[in-house]
């Protein structure tokens, strides 16, 4: 199973997911210092969209999506988390 696959899954088996949206940002990154032949993804943005984060902050949301993901944070070089609930998400796009 790839990277991006295994976070899809841990988080849906994790949290009431409303959408997830999973991006291997890697190309845009080709030049950066830690870029490597080897074919996991080196960059990923995470877009996810859940009522399960209303009552957290941002601080918060962010460290429970780290401890879920710990595993597969600790083999990519970068993780760019994007946390809303339904509510946010609808109103930053309006």
């Amino acid at each position: 199973m790839d990277i991006i696959k295994t976070i899809e899954k841990k988080i849906r088996d994790s949290i009431d997911v409303i959408g997830i949206n999973i991006i291997d940002e890697s190309v845009k990154h080709a030049d950066h210092y830690f870029s490597s032949s080897s074919t996991l993804p080196s960059h990923i943005k995470l877009v996810l969209i859940s009522n399960s984060f209303t009552g957290m902050n941002t601080l918060k949301r962010h460290k429970f999506v780290y401890e879920l993901l710990k595993s597969e944070i600790e083999i990519i070089h970068a993780i760019s988390l994007h946390l809303y609930t339904q509510s946010e998400y609808n109103l930053k796009n309006k």
